[in-house]
């Protein structure tokens, strides 16, 4: 089976959820009559939001690093995701923001073995 979401040709695990968002960005104000004059600058700019019930540390520390120029990543990437416009898979460069993860379980020795409520968005350029 496809991954849903690939970044720089590494294929993530399923998330367990998935959410599509699709912007248009406006440059707008609002004129002396109180209506909206503006321009579309950029039109069908993607946003991938993701979420695990549970991901091994190994895992989601592999993600991240991903995006992190300190462990040979990108702040930006080449991502494949399924495109809620499209109704198929394309590739885009994105970049992530926001990530979180609550620590859910603890080896013996006090290291961490996995996350609950990992997510993360990922961004178009």
């Amino acid at each position: 089976m496809r991954a849903l979401v690939s970044i720089a040709g590494h294929d993530l695990p399923d998330p367990s959820t998935y959410s599509g968002t699709t912007a248009t960005m406006v440059d707008s104000a609002r004129n002396a009559k109180g209506y909206m004059v503006g321009a579309v600058l950029r039109d069908d700019v993607g946003k991938v939001e993701m979420s695990w019930n549970f991901i091994s540390v190994q895992e989601w520390s592999g993600i991240l690093k991903l995006f992190s120029g300190k462990y040979g990543g990108n702040f930006i990437n080449s991502v494949t995701f399924f495109c809620q416009d499209s109704g198929t898979w394309e590739t885009r460069q994105m970049y992530v923001n926001d990530r979180k993860a609550e620590v859910f379980l603890r080896n013996k020795d006090g290291s961490i073995r996995g996350y609950k409520n990992a997510a993360m968005a990922l961004i178009e350029v």
